[in-house]
């Protein structure tokens, strides 16, 4: 990917996560993923990702793709009315980038670039 021109989030992760990394124990994915699921951050991050009218309301499934530092994150979408009443859901998915920083004890996200007909973090 080419990262200047990415979006990135940087979610701030728990100091039992944080360690299970330092330890290189093999429940670190697992429970990264169980915090990447509850994390706000995430599904800011991935609204801006959505056309207008839509928005993302909340992480479906998180799995590890084939590719090492890979996630493929599963999400519910809804279409808003103009007196923000749900129309219906739907569900996208997206495949990002990561990296965990142990000093910062945080994980950056870095997704594709936004395409000019999508949503821009302004609008949150």
């Amino acid at each position: 990917m080419n990262q200047k021109n990415n979006e990135t989030v940087n979610i701030e992760l728990s100091s039992d996560v944080i360690s299970l990394w330092r330890e290189n124990d093999e429940s670190k994915y697992s429970e990264l993923i169980k915090e990447l699921e509850d994390s706000d951050d995430l599904v800011t991050f991935l609204c801006r990702y959505q056309k207008d009218g839509w928005i993302a309301e909340s992480i479906n499934q998180i799995e590890l793709t084939g590719n090492s530092n890979e996630l493929q994150i599963s999400y519910n979408i809804n279409f808003f009315s103009g007196c923000k009443d749900i129309d219906e859901d739907d569900i996208d998915y997206i495949v990002v980038e990561y990296k965990v920083n142990l000093e910062n004890e945080e994980i950056e996200i870095i997704g594709d670039a936004v395409p000019e007909e999508r949503s821009t973090l302004d609008e949150f």
